[in-house]
């Protein structure tokens, strides 16, 4: 089997690499940076490239189907970045950068790959994110791309069944992978319950597992879905009051 992920270079991205390569999944790495030695042993191809560039786009494709006959198995849309700053305080270049990475890029990608997911029956795994579900002050151009890549996923499911093709939305809670680091924005995230995240690998064997049992979506870890339920059905006001608390504001 062949997979095309997103964003290898360090993550999420890059423990996807080593849990599917070793449940023997040929993987097909893309990011702009180069990924570690420890990553790149387990990649059948690395190949350079910034999927926000169209010319970027159309040599990943070409070059995934020499690699794997024009039939492929999975993509994996991880590619994204956050940004920490309040809409007021926004840049617009920043917010333009965080929606043509993690949204436009992304389903420019998936529908240049849809011929080689179909020749394959295959299958599509989008990253979005549990703030894609419940709003996070300061955070809230992620949540909003994240919340298309929902939308996106979800409504994409039903067009493209006629394909043979299946679609997963993953929604993740934390998870530690220097996510902070390396987001834009003027702010940084405050210390508060949970801050550490979950571990990447973690992540990557529940990604596999509903790729295998061919779920739809899934929330992660599981008990989030339920805390997300609460906080907007039950305590969306206790919930503010403790974020402007959590980020000064």
């Amino acid at each position: 089997m062949y997979a095309v992920i997103t964003g290898v270079s360090s993550g999420l991205g890059a423990a996807m690499v080593n849990f599917f390569a070793a449940q023997g999944v040929q993987v097909i790495g893309v990011s702009r940076s180069k990924p570690a030695e420890d990553v790149q042993k387990n990649l059948l191809a690395w190949i350079s490239g910034d999927i926000t560039k169209a010319d970027d786009r159309a040599r990943i494709v070409a070059e995934t189907e020499k690699l794997c006959n024009g039939s492929l198995d999975l993509l994996i849309n991880n590619a994204g970045k956050g940004i920490y700053a309040t809409w007021d305080e926004m840049d617009e270049n920043d917010l333009r950068e965080v929606f043509e990475l993690d949204f436009f890029a992304m389903v420019a990608l998936t529908k240049a790959f849809l011929p080689q997911l179909s020749a394959a029956k295959g299958t599509i795994v989008n990253i979005a994110s549990a703030a894609g579900r419940l709003w996070v002050p300061c955070m809230g151009a992620y949540c909003a791309a994240k919340a298309a890549v929902s939308m996106f996923s979800n409504s994409l499911r039903v067009e493209v069944k006629r394909m043979g093709i299946r679609v997963l939305d993953v929604s993740p809670g934390q998870i530690n992978t220097g996510f902070s680091s390396r987001s834009c924005g003027s702010r940084r995230p405050p210390d508060s319950p949970g801050a550490k995240g979950h571990s990447p690998a973690g992540l990557a064997k529940a990604v596999f597992r509903a790729w295998k049992k061919k779920k739809k979506r899934i929330t992660y870890p599981g008990k989030l879905a339920f805390l997300i339920f609460l906080v907007r059905a039950v305590l969306p006001d206790l919930y503010d009051r403790i974020s402007v608390k959590l980020w000064k504001l």
